[in-house]
């Protein structure tokens, strides 16, 4: 079994772990190293369970011991993979070397977070978008950009896109216009606002869908999210990785222009016929 797997297998039991067994969770979907480098009494400790806690969580996962999880996470040598050592915080290394690690750790970012994902959540979320009469694009702080990305893209083939936040307006004021039969893509990786999670647990009391898209560290939960779409970040030196969850949103609309259909596809080719009207691509190279 490789780290991906114990990776899925943690995702899938999430929901029906207790409190410790969570922490355990979020600790290794957080550093997948851990399982490797430590020994149960460590981490134990490290999360703040006792030592029989951790051994029931591996044998909840299928595992017959912390031992034979340990043995197999270090026959995948996956430890490590893509993390050059640093010096004062910054990469050893520097140039094709260390840009072929880069792009071997996001590939491998791509690859788990396909695996884990499961269809029927995924058709979930496209279907709940495009059902939605007001579709709602949410990304605070770091997300923002992502946020923007989706969009830039949701646009173009549906008509009433909303985004949280807005430069200069309101968040509540903006809020106040949804409907149960809205949907909102919410984003949440790597580092979470309390005023996401409150505008979600808001979205799902207004009866709207929502759907979060998020890190493999995330909870998610009934509460905050309708389903919940987990992409692995890890990165290889000093930023997380959003080769994921920027390649899961490009599919995501892309499956919705496919579900919308005909509308879709009209929409865009109006969109264009503005552009060739107004002039506003220049031809050829600039």
């Amino acid at each position: 079994m490789s780290d991906a797997t114990l990776s899925q297998r943690m995702l899938e039991a999430y929901d029906d772990l207790t409190r410790g067994e969570r922490r355990l969770a979020d600790r290794l979907l957080e550093d997948p190293d851990t399982l490797v480098l430590k020994s149960a009494t460590d981490i134990s400790a490290q999360v703040g369970v006792s030592k029989a806690t951790t051994a029931r969580f591996f044998r909840r996962l299928g595992y017959p011991s912390f031992k034979t999880a340990q043995k197999i996470a270090r026959s995948g040598n996956e430890a490590g993979a893509g993390r050059p050592p640093l010096v004062d915080g910054l990469p050893r290394k520097a140039g094709r070397e260390s840009l072929a690690e880069h792009l071997a750790s996001d590939v491998q970012n791509l690859v788990r977070t396909i695996e884990a994902l499961r269809t029927d959540e995924l058709n979930q979320a496209i279907q709940s978008m495009a059902r939605a009469e007001k579709l709602w694009v949410v990304g605070f702080g770091d997300n923002y950009p992502l946020a923007h990305f989706a969009r830039s893209l949701l646009i173009r083939i549906k008509a009433d896109i909303r985004m949280i936040p807005i430069g200069g307006f309101s968040v509540p004021e903006e809020f106040a216009s949804i409907q149960p039969t809205d949907a909102m893509l919410a984003l949440g990786i790597g580092r979470k606002t309390r005023s996401l999670r409150s505008l979600m647990r808001s979205a799902v009391h207004a009866g709207a869908q929502v759907i979060y898209l998020t890190d493999q560290a995330s909870r998610g939960g009934p509460e905050v999210a309708s389903v919940t779409l987990r992409c692995r970040t890890r990165g290889v030196s000093v930023y997380e990785s959003v080769a994921a969850p920027v390649s899961l949103i490009t599919y995501l609309c892309s499956a919705l222009a496919l579900k919308i259909g005909q509308t879709a596809i009209e929409r865009m080719q109006f969109i264009e016929n503005i552009h060739d009207e107004w002039g506003d691509l220049v031809p050829g190279d600039l």
